[in-house]
Formats: C-alpha cells, sequence, structure tokens
C-alpha cells in the first residue's frame, strides 16, 4: 500500500530515480521532519505556526543550542504525524564560520538512523 508522493529534489543525496510513490515509514518520518525545518513560519496558510524558520533562529536571534532544540522538537511534536512511531532525539551544535556561525542540527531516529541539516 502506498502512503505518499516521492518529493525529494534531484539534488538531494538521497534521491532516487524514477520513485513516484514511497511506502517506507521511516523516509515518510524523514520527510516529514524536513518539512518543517526547511519550511518558514508564516508562509503556509491557514497555520503560521507551522516551520522551524531556521535562518531567523540560528542568526537573527542568536539562539542559544538548547533554545533551537526545543523549537525543532516542538515542530516535530506537532506537525509529523509519524513522530508517534519513532524514538527520536535533536542535537544542535555550533560552529565559528568565516562570515557567520555555522549550525549543524544531527536527528537521530531509532538510535541509528541519523541525518543531519546544516545551516551556513
Amino acid at each position: 500500500m502506498r502512503n505518499d508522493i516521492y518529493n525529494r529534489n534531484v539534488q538531494d543525496p538521497n534521491y532516487i530515480e524514477g520513485q513516484l510513490e514511497m511506502d517506507d515509514t521511516l523516509e515518510l518520518f524523514k520527510q516529514q521532519i524536513e518539512s518543517c525545518l526547511f519550511t518558514p513560519q508564516t508562509s503556509v496558510m491557514g497555520d503560521i505556526g507551522f516551520g522551524s524558520s531556521l535562518d531567523e533562529f540560528v542568526w537573527s536571534f542568536r539562539t542559544s543550542t538548547s533554545a533551537l532544540k526545543t523549537i525543532i522538537n516542538k515542530q516535530i511534536q506537532t506537525y509529523c504525524t509519524m513522530s508517534t512511531g519513532f524514538p527520536y532525539s535533536v542535537d544542535v551544535q555550533f560552529f565559528n564560520g568565516t562570515i557567520r556561525d555555522i549550525a549543524q542540527i544531527d536527528i537521530i531516529i531509532d538510535s541509528e538512523n541519523k541525518f543531519s541539516v546544516i545551516v551556513a
């Protein structure tokens, strides 16, 4: 049984050529998380709270690692329907960059599936 439309971009390192649908619940959960992380807040009609606005929180507000973790966890708990089926954790680290700081967000699912998001 197919659950969703495959929506990975061609530039995504995990892109699979020719795939249109998917039924892998772990992959669906990852895509839900990515949607929350990369969507700017106030850009979704009907729910202005959807989206993490990572750029704003990392540079405009100069937030701490714990505050950014809280924001990401709240987005996942509120908007990712698959979050109840997988244990996950969020880790955030900041690094000094040459022009501006860099944030690395690691999301570990089931203690073994990890993906990282770099905000630079």
